[in-house]
């Protein structure tokens, strides 16, 4: 997996708290699903985090910064 350079101030430093969102359907209507992980890298597809010690991948066309 091959990491980017992203322009500053889109991409938090490796290290800091990422908040993330995504919105998902459901029999109920649309919902969101929130995420605070550790930011790692990213690629131009994913986000790469730390959960709870794990790191994964997350797609970026589904995951969104959540801003406060």
């Amino acid at each position: 997996m091959t990491t980017f350079e992203a322009s500053i101030g889109n991409i938090p430093k490796p290290g800091q708290d990422l908040h993330l969102v995504r919105w998902v359907h459901s029999a109920d209507g649309w919902t969101s699903q929130t995420l605070l992980c550790t930011y790692v890298a990213c690629t131009p597809e994913h986000w790469i985090v730390d959960e709870h010690g794990e790191q994964v991948s997350l797609e970026r066309a589904e995951w969104s910064q959540f801003a406060f």
